[in-house]
């Protein structure tokens, strides 16, 4: 826990006006893959995997940088496996891949890419991510 503490000043006094206290941000479950043959690793050893295609200068991309990383922490007890792609220091995973645009989502199940989108969409981010859970259990 961090504390935020504001301080106000009275007659050249410095009083404590408000405390309270914010969890640090996590991003520990977000896997960066350097190339092709990482990324190809990551689908392979995990059952359920989304690939995120993203790059440094993409504004959209550093949107939903923060909320692909929270709903990696979210979603890490489900057994899905969260892999991120810079598109310039992965060149031939992108081109493998067929990405056009950034950011790109894909989303594997078993090895096999189940659906994919493009763009910083919250909501279609949190549904594909149900989809794939719902998925996997019917299919074991």
């Amino acid at each position: 826990m961090i504390a935020i503490t504001r301080f106000a000043s009275l007659s050249g006094k410095r009083v404590v006006s408000q405390s309270r206290f914010l969890n640090p941000i996590r991003s520990m479950s977000v896997t960066a893959l350097e190339d092709l043959d990482a990324v190809e690793k990551f689908s392979e050893s995990n059952d359920k995997s989304i690939l995120y295609f993203t790059a440094t200068w993409c504004p959209p991309c550093k949107a939903i940088k923060p909320i692909y990383s929270e709903l990696s922490d979210i979603h890490d007890k489900d057994g899905i496996a969260f892999g991120k792609v810079d598109v310039d220091e992965a060149a031939d995973a992108a081109a493998e891949h067929g990405i056009n645009s950034v950011p790109t989502f894909i989303f594997f199940n078993k090895k096999v890419p189940m659906k994919r989108f493009s763009g910083a969409d919250r909501s279609q981010l949190e549904t594909l991510i149900e989809e794939l859970k719902a998925n996997d259990s019917s299919s074991s």
